[in-house]
């Protein structure tokens, strides 16, 4: 995951500067909550799950793997609600 790329677009939504406060607000508890799914899931089966921010304004779609030595990978792509 490009955490930089992600605060970046979510500065374009929530105007610059504020990136960097609602990366560090939300995403703790959506990895957590994600990664628990992963857990729970398969190695090498692919997920997928959509966050949808409180104010309407963003959707996080995130995807992950477990991987066959028990790692994850997991990549984030944000867009904006219109």
């Amino acid at each position: 995951m490009d955490v930089q790329k992600v605060i970046d677009e979510l500065d374009s939504i929530y105007g610059s500067g504020s990136g960097m406060k609602v990366y560090t607000t939300i995403m703790p508890g959506i990895l957590g909550d994600f990664n628990r799914m992963l857990e729970g899931s398969q190695k090498g089966m692919t997920l997928k799950e959509e966050y949808r921010l409180e104010d309407g304004k963003a959707v996080l779609y995130v995807t992950g793997v477990r991987l066959a030595n028990g790692q994850t990978d997991i990549d984030v792509k944000v867009g904006k609600i219109y």
